[in-house]
């Protein structure tokens, strides 16, 4: 992968060859963006902090984090419902993460550790967010990145630009799991060989539910039941 490449310019390119950027209606929520587009397809990404309002669409650029979340919510808004989804499941029930003896989680999912817990399955936890528990120091990761043969990784690291290094980080043979609702489910994903399965959400076309709930400050807890949990897995 080259050092320049960027597979969320990549997505955003191939959604606005499909869909005019212009014709997106744009939820500005404290935690997550919403796209709806002129077809009534829902695409979301976290904000992780980030403030994006209607600024940021008026002066786009792709390199600047808040308008990499606008691009994520607009790709997934087109490209998600253009695929054939494999299985409506979640991850803990489709990926058999015992088989794995050194598996790192990028971005705290509680619910899922719990779940592995119970299987006696340890994750090595790392998030940007340290408040968050249990992880671990940040400046650890790269050390265990290098020996791991298993990532789960959100996918908001494609919108605040930590893909590319995790990717060049974790050896060939590592199997990387992208999860949560900013999840992009297009084939281009897949043009990343470590990258084996993508664990994310379809939500009903002119969801005004889903809208007003990002609109309210709502994080993923807080609209998950207007969701769908779809995956892809690479073939």
């Amino acid at each position: 992968m080259a050092n320049n490449y960027d597979i969320l310019e990549q997505l955003f390119d191939k959604a606005k060859s499909i869909n005019p950027f212009s014709d997106a209606h744009f939820t500005f929520g404290e935690k997550y963006v919403a796209v709806q587009n002129g077809l009534g397809q829902i695409g979301v990404c976290a904000t992780l902090g980030k403030k994006v309002d209607h600024t940021n669409l008026e002066n786009f650029d792709i390199d600047k984090a808040e308008c990499r979340v606008a691009a994520n919510a607009f790709a997934n808004a087109t490209l998600n419902y253009l695929v054939e989804p494999d299985g409506v499941s979640d991850i803990f029930d489709t990926v058999d993460f015992s088989k794995h003896t050194n598996l790192v989680m990028i971005g705290y999912f509680g619910s899922l550790v719990q779940k592995l817990q119970t299987k006696g399955i340890k994750p090595l936890v790392f998030d940007i967010d340290q408040h968050e528990a249990p992880v671990l120091p940040m400046d650890k990761q790269h050390e265990y990145l290098t020996v791991a043969d298993c990532v789960i990784l959100t996918s908001t690291s494609l919108s605040n630009g930590t893909f590319n290094g995790i990717v060049k980080t974790v050896n060939p043979q590592c199997s990387i799991y992208m999860l949560g609702p900013s999840t992009p489910l297009d084939d281009l994903m897949f043009t990343i060989p470590q990258v084996k399965g993508l664990f994310g959400s379809i939500f009903p076309l002119h969801s005004t539910e889903t809208l007003n709930l990002i609109a309210q400050g709502y994080g993923t807890r807080g609209f998950m039941h207007t969701m769908r949990k779809v995956y892809r897995a690479r073939k």
